[in-house]
């Protein structure tokens, strides 16, 4: 039985019927809270200028305000032409909601596309039913009305296409009874003329595009609590900037040498014999931003009449690396690797964490430099954007300066540092390194950022993210490390449904420069004007900081399978045995716990097989794993390398093929 609107509809003298939401707030949903439901069209126009055919246009007043009383200034986002493909649906409803038993979760997304899915997400551009899950936000369940009911996509969804989201009668409140249905959407149902502007120009559209597709889809008006459709922002959109920060900086290097200068060069602080060198330095990269300097408020890129980033100069940023003894004594130029550093980490990170021993084991160099937007010295600019939203211009078009940066080390790594840094000073300045041999590899921020960097950077080819995944909004409420940076984020906004939609809107921003808006077009190339790349991610099986959903999520946007034999299985993703060219996840276990179905965090795992004091980062910690990382580098193929009890891998020819399980001592 269908729940009366929650508010009741006063007709006006006029014979409209008043909906009682204020005029900045969508029409569709309860009051309580403005925006949601979200995404949504009511805050689309029509624009025949963007590929889309659509614009943003939100109003401050939807947004919410902080502790301060700070408005959100929609400016930025409003240049999108869609929504996020990547974050979730999501709404409240004033009794909490509940999930029934037999829905899709997040580790079986089958129930979703079945004639008794309690919600639906349909693509009206094809007519295809989209697998997702629904959740309920368990770090809420003490305030239902502020409980976001969240719709996660098994995979990222398609640049400019058209999406109806609805949920059906078989959703219920938290206590059990029916939900309410809207005053707004009744009236939509049943014809009835509103004194909503913003109801009333959602009309037409929403009666032939959402309600009459989603009944032929086989979801009545009458099993329906709620429905709404949205726009997602086109790749053209997502990828404009950061492919013209990556044209305009290669195209500055051509006519600005790419010099650097050194501030250390020794023997590493651990004094490891098969380490020669630790070199940190600075190196001329071109600025887009309107500083050079960090915690500067305001921090922003420069743009053109167009949009696009523009050269403000040169300027001068970090970089650290380490070469490995073996280099000296290599008959050959040994190869390079450029590296991603971790969560808010820098370049230095190359003289800890395991990338020492990966440079020695694979007789690499290795050299990073800092993501600006998210280093250590941008630390003060996330905590102004979790403080204040309308400040995350300091994080977000940052990113795009981060990206660049990466692009122009890969160049210095194979021209200026060649042939004067990498070299052996005691014989002729002998070069150690070859230049047509460079990779990536990057750890937990870098294992995520790093099939961006592969996506824009022109040259490099073969990647190893290792304990990546794509989606911010999805992974952040189930990392080990994100309750700190919540709490701040909840002091400034304590309302949980606003801190949702926060992420939600920055997910937005991320999207142009995070794997969440290239992950479909990463290994082709063409979308971003580069050569087709090969991927290997190599995740740990219940990690506790990126989750595994996380990294599936991006594996089955990206169509790649799984390396079998596997400890585990995912949905939606092929299994492949043997030698799996040219792209694929490699899944290493020590014995986690299963990780919550809910999204919440994990507690810290152990992995004594490993002797380490957590499960992060596990395969670049194993043997196995580096023998995987060096045979992918060597020649593109990915090798199942957990020959059990053997101790050399199967690619060597010894051992039998076996899943990367840690504890029975298949990852030695």
């Amino acid at each position: 039985m269908r729940a009366l609107p929650f508010v009741l509809a006063l007709a006006a003298c006029s014979g409209e019927t008043h909906i009682a939401v204020k005029p900045d707030c969508n029409p569709l949903g309860y009051g309580e809270h403005c925006a949601v439901p979200w995404p949504s069209s009511v805050y689309e126009v029509a624009d025949s200028s963007t590929k889309s055919g659509r614009r943003l246009a939100l109003p401050s007043g939807a947004l919410p305000t902080n502790f301060n009383g700070d408005a959100i200034d929609p400016a930025m986002w409003n240049e999108a032409d869609g929504f996020s493909p990547s974050a979730p649906m999501m709404v409240a409803f004033p009794g909490g909601a509940s999930i029934p038993s037999g829905a899709a979760t997040v580790e079986n997304f089958d129930p979703s596309l079945g004639a008794d899915s309690p919600t639906v997400l349909l693509d009206l551009t094809t007519g295809q039913r989209v697998a997702h899950f629904a959740e309920v936000d368990a770090q809420a369940a003490g305030k239902p009305a502020s409980q976001a009911l969240l719709i996660h996509p098994a995979q990222r969804l398609v640049g400019g296409h058209h999406y109806a989201v609805a949920i059906t009668t078989r959703v219920k409140a938290a206590d059990g009874s029916d939900l309410p249905i809207s005053p707004g959407f009744a009236a939509l149902v049943d014809g009835t003329k509103t004194d909503n502007k913003r109801l009333e120009a959602l009309r037409q559209g929403f009666g032939g595009a959402v309600l009459d597709q989603l009944q032929n889809a086989g979801f009545p008006r009458a099993d329906l609590v709620l429905a709404w459709d949205f726009t997602v922002a086109s790749d053209d959109y997502l990828h404009r900037e950061t492919i013209a920060a990556r044209d305009r900086a290669v195209a500055a290097v051509q006519n600005h040498p790419l010099q650097f200068s050194v501030i250390t060069d020794q023997q590493p602080a651990a004094n490891d014999p098969k380490i020669a060198r630790y070199v940190t330095g600075k190196l001329d990269a071109p600025l887009f931003l309107n500083t050079p300097n960090f915690g500067v408020d305001h921090t922003t890129t420069v743009r053109d009449a167009d949009g696009l980033p523009v050269v403000q100069g040169f300027y001068q940023i970090p970089f650290a690396a380490v070469v490995p003894a073996c280099a000296y004594t290599s008959p050959n130029p040994v190869p390079m690797i450029l590296y991603g550093h971790g969560l808010l980490g820098d370049a230095t990170e190359v003289d800890c964490c395991g990338v020492p021993p990966v440079a020695e084991d694979l007789c690499m160099v290795i050299a990073g430099t800092d993501l600006r937007g998210m280093s250590q010295n941008d630390t003060a600019a996330v905590a102004g954007a979790l403080n204040d939203a309308s400040k995350s211009d300091g994080v977000f078009e940052v990113l795009e300066q981060g990206i660049a940066n990466y692009v122009v080390l890969d160049q210095a790594m194979r021209t200026t540092m060649a042939q004067t840094l990498f070299v052996d000073a005691a014989h002729g300045n002998k070069v150690l390194v070859d230049p047509s041999r460079v990779y990536y590899w990057g750890l937990s921020q870098g294992g995520i950022f790093g099939a961006s960097v592969m996506a824009y950077d022109p040259q490099i080819t073969r990647g190893v993210l290792g304990s990546g995944g794509a989606g911010y909004s999805f992974l952040l409420d189930r990392s080990a490390d994100w309750p700190q940076y919540r709490m701040v984020l909840n002091a400034a906004y304590p309302d949980p449904l606003d801190d949702e939609l926060l992420i939600n809107l920055m997910q937005m921003r991320w999207d142009k420069t995070e794997p969440a808006g290239i992950a479909n077009t990463v290994l082709d190339g063409t979308a971003t004007g580069v050569p087709p790349k090969q991927i290997l991610m190599q995740i740990a099986l219940g990690d506790e900081e990126v989750s595994d959903f996380a990294a599936y999520w991006e594996a089955r946007t990206m169509a790649i399978p799984m390396v079998t034999p596997s400890p585990t299985t995912a949905w939606g993703l092929d299994r492949a045995p043997g030698l799996i060219p040219p792209s694929a996840l490699a899944v290493y276990d020590c014995g986690a716990p299963p990780l919550p179905l809910t999204n919440t965090p994990p507690p810290k795992t152990a992995c004594a097989p490993a002797g380490r004091s957590e499960l992060h980062d596990l395969p670049a910690h194993v043997a196995a794993g580096r023998r995987q990382m060096a045979e992918f580098y060597a020649t593109g193929q990915i090798v199942d390398e957990c020959g059990l009890g053997s101790g050399a891998g199967s690619a060597a020819g010894s051992g039998t093929a076996s899943a990367c399980t840690c504890l029975t001592g298949a990852c030695n």
